[in-house]
């Protein structure tokens, strides 16, 4: 009963405009409905395994969670152009990055966006790590297999492979988590 309260309040606060920690909420994010992935959900949580995945990159390249990034934590950011709070949160996401690029490696997972329009921000942006973009038709989507229940979604993955913390929506203590982490 207590997990399905959680979840029913961590949906309610993303389609409000909230966001923070899967289960609390503090910032923007936009919602997607996602009624299908009650199994997924209850397995993407802090300590468990993250779902492993081999898939091309933007630029044609070939990864594989498990072991492309090996030493390393992975941030997946779920996210599309269109996400305004996706887009703010730009900034600080190339902070980190130039800051902590030799200890972390982000996989911008990205959704509904064309493909060449994708491309064009990503560059534009200066935004110079790993990019997808996420069939959500797919049986095999990330964001089914990862849950993803708003925009942005991130989470934070250590070099063992485990979930350290899912984040819905901008939210300052995503870069707190991963401040805290790389020092």
């Amino acid at each position: 009963m207590k997990k399905i309260l959680i979840c029913m309040a961590a949906a309610l606060a993303v389609a409000c405009g909230q966001g923070g920690k899967a289960t609390s909420g503090s910032e923007g994010g936009d919602s997607i409905p996602a009624p299908e992935q009650e199994a997924a959900r209850e397995a993407i949580e802090a300590g468990a395994k993250a779902p492993d995945f081999t898939l091309k990159t933007i630029e044609d390249t070939e990864v594989t969670l498990s072991s492309s990034f090996e030493g390393k934590y992975v941030v997946l950011d779920f996210w599309g152009i269109w996400c305004k709070w996706c887009v703010k949160g730009i900034p600080e996401m190339k902070e980190y990055y130039a800051k902590y690029s030799s200890k972390m490696e982000i996989v911008s997972i990205d959704v509904h966006d064309d493909l060449q329009e994708l491309k064009d921000f990503v560059r534009k942006e200066g935004m110079n790590w790993t990019h997808i973009s996420d069939d959500t038709e797919s049986e095999n989507s990330l964001c089914k297999r990862y849950a993803v229940q708003g925009f942005p979604t991130k989470i934070i993955i250590d070099p063992q492979g485990n979930i350290v913390e899912v984040y819905v929506g901008e939210v300052p203590e995503f870069y707190e988590k991963l401040g805290e982490l790389m020092n």
